[in-house]
């Protein structure tokens, strides 16, 4: 009886994958998620505890198959402690399992140097990059690295500007975006940029954000009355950046720790870059049954759908790739 259970299980998904359109199905944990995507949309269930959910559809994204999280007790950081840089990593890498990306590991500054051969991603809560990898010649083993169409997620001063060694933290006294970050401290940003209807990123600490005007960029929350991005997908190399402002490792805000770390877990999952558009979103609940988005993907590329369960700060969610 059992495999005969089995075998009608697959003829049923033969069918579906034939079909004029495909249904898929994950069950993971306490909860799970349905979806169907044909000319008329996209069609998304959300099954488990009683909940509300959010899903964004978004298209030229670029999700991580590899995610490194730069860790390193030995080299110096005038920005966050060791201590503070991995409670901070430690967390984020439980949040983006939570969301189904597993693909996930730590490395120091001389892992750098074999990681950053190949196209990946990386995280940095250091507020510097070590020597082992950057030396702001333009020749350095990470100005290569982006060229191979990589992503760096990165919170603190410029990129660039500040270059960590085991005795200490140098100036180089400019960075990779030409001085177009606010230092101006306490920051904040008021008003949505147009992707925060998709991204719902409640994060608005505008602390080293990026410029608005620069060239290639694409705010992705909260922006300041004078034009700084609280959270900036850039284009670097042939590759994309995101900078969060701040410093999203220490949240003096008890309250807004969780909330933060999930935001930065889901911008992450949805592998938005500076040419990503957001299509279609929408919210519903476990109970309510099914939601419709009015989209059709089929003109577009490298579309995901997001899923995100809980508010403000989501337990669960999960990134689909059609």
């Amino acid at each position: 009886m059992k495999n005969w259970g089995y075998a009608v299980f697959a003829v049923f998904a033969v069918f579906l994958l034939i079909g004029c359109y495909n249904v898929y199905y994950v069950d993971h944990g306490d909860y799970s998620y349905e979806c169907k995507a044909d000319s008329d949309g996209i069609t998304v269930s959300v099954n488990g505890q009683p909940s509300d959910y959010r899903c964004s559809v978004y298209s030229n994204t670029s999700v991580p198959q590899e995610l490194y999280l730069y860790l390193d007790s030995s080299y110096a950081s005038d920005l966050n402690t060791y201590y503070q840089q991995s409670d901070f990593l430690n967390v984020l890498k439980d949040m983006l399992s939570r969301r189904g990306m597993d693909n996930v590991k730590f490395v120091d500054a001389d892992g750098l140097k074999d990681v950053m051969t190949h196209r990946c991603a990386v995280f940095f809560v250091s507020g510097a990059l070590p020597d082992t990898i950057y030396d702001g010649s333009g020749l350095d083993i990470f100005t290569e690295w982006l060229y191979l169409g990589s992503s760096v997620y990165w919170t603190g001063p410029e990129i660039g500007r500040y270059v960590s060694t085991p005795d200490g933290v140098k100036d180089l006294s400019k960075g990779l975006f030409d001085g177009k970050v606010c230092d101006e401290k306490d920051k904040y940003g008021y008003s949505h940029s147009e992707m925060y209807q998709y991204t719902c990123v409640r994060y608005d600490d505008c602390t080293y954000g990026l410029d608005v005007s620069i060239p290639d960029s694409l705010p992705l929350g909260y922006v300041s009355d004078d034009g700084y991005s609280a959270v900036t997908a850039v284009k670097l190399g042939n590759g994309s950046a995101t900078v969060f402002g701040g410093n999203v490792a220490v949240t003096e805000n008890v309250s807004q720790v969780l909330t933060d770390r999930t935001f930065c877990a889901e911008v992450v999952v949805a592998g938005l870059t500076y040419v990503s558009e957001g299509l279609a979103h929408a919210t519903g609940t476990t109970s309510q049954g099914q939601i419709n988005m009015d989209v059709d993907i089929t003109s577009y590329s490298d579309v995901v759908l997001t899923i995100s369960v809980g508010e403000p700060a989501s337990k669960w969610g999960r990134t689909h790739q059609f």
